[in-house]
């Protein structure tokens, strides 16, 4: 997922993350966030602390719909473009099962406990165009896939309540 923040608790940022779907936890198969980056320290620091979510720091650099991703290290994490389409449908998780919309996250470093945060989000969704040139930074690497189905979702409100441990 390639996301831009407008706004948000901690200001404005930009992420792109790894969603791994179905994975073992305290609650039973819940999906898990595999790989994050993020554009900005407080975004870092609040991710880890409140959803045990695996963020780094890196630099998003835009250019129209192409986006470079690069390390703290200064590698590229990642290369794409992307492209909206048209017609813009209105989306809500609320009709997905809980199950799938629970994040179960391993304890950080820091943390003792599992995290599991029921994610929510509403708004207009796109079909889309996303090529991936380059996107070995992050894990598992992605540059040989190929997206079967890209969604835009131009404006949507995103819900990350405080999470339950397990």
């Amino acid at each position: 997922m390639l996301l831009r923040y407008a706004t948000s608790p901690v200001g404005p940022y930009d992420e792109l993350l790894w969603v791994e779907a179905g994975r073992a936890s305290p609650a039973g198969r819940r999906p898990r966030v595999r790989s994050i980056v993020v554009s900005t320290p407080e975004s870092v620091v609040w991710g880890r602390r409140n959803w045990g979510l695996p963020k780094r720091l890196a630099h998003f650099e835009w250019r129209g719909d192409e986006v470079r991703v690069t390390g703290e290290d200064g590698r590229e994490v990642a290369h794409l473009t992307f492209r909206p389409g048209g017609l813009r449908l209105p989306v809500t998780t609320a009709l997905i099962p809980t199950a799938l919309r629970t994040l179960a996250q391993p304890p950080l470093e820091e943390e003792e406990a599992w995290k599991l945060t029921r994610v929510g989000a509403s708004g207009h969704v796109t079909l889309a165009h996303l090529t991936v040139l380059h996107a070995d930074g992050l894990y598992p690497a992605l540059s040989h896939l190929r997206p079967r189905l890209t969604l835009g979702v131009p404006d949507f409100r995103l819900v990350f309540p405080v999470p339950k441990r397990a």
